[in-house]
């Protein structure tokens, strides 16, 4: 299993909590896949300010939310990266967290679309842009995206790195 921590096994991604007391949440931020194998692949480029990111938030009591693609894409990169079996044990790991997923409603489908047809660079990923429309469409309630990729900053959406704590 080289490259992948226990991180998930610690439930990283959830809010701290004193014991015995519910977390107060007030903001949320969406997390893109690359940010989940950035946190899971130790020696992943970004590990260390992803860990770093991910603790600010903790202590924040940020709400983590992911998109119906999150996961699955994140499966897929570290099965490239690392191996299947890390992929399968991330998987497992990461399910057990029951991180809320926000869909785009049937009507707004065509926003991911949208947002697609206006990037003008080779190798626009569409699931990247399905965030976008769910940053633009959920804007109220998204304060962020956990992501180091350069899209979201080319396209005006602020990144976790970018919050003030």
């Amino acid at each position: 299993m080289t490259g992948i921590t226990g991180y998930f096994d610690n439930n990283y991604l959830l809010p701290e909590t004193k014991t015995g007391q519910e977390a107060t949440y007030t903001k949320d931020v969406l997390v893109d896949a690359d940010a989940l194998v950035a946190l899971a692949k130790t020696n992943d480029s970004n590990h260390q300010k992803a860990v770093k990111l991910s603790n600010k938030l903790q202590k924040a009591s940020i709400v983590y939310c992911f998109s119906p693609f999150t996961v699955a894409e994140a499966a897929t990169v570290l099965s490239y990266k690392t191996s299947h079996q890390s992929a399968k044990k991330f998987l497992k790991q990461i399910r057990k967290l029951d991180i809320p997923i926000l869909e785009l409603p049937e009507k707004h489908k065509n926003l991911t679309d949208n947002w697609f047809l206006k990037q003008k660079k080779k190798g626009t990923s569409y699931f990247d842009c399905y965030n976008m429309a769910l940053l633009d469409r959920y804007q109220k309630q998204l304060v962020a995206i956990f992501s180091f990729d350069s899209i979201y900053k080319r396209n005006n959406f602020k990144l976790v790195e970018d919050l003030i704590f």
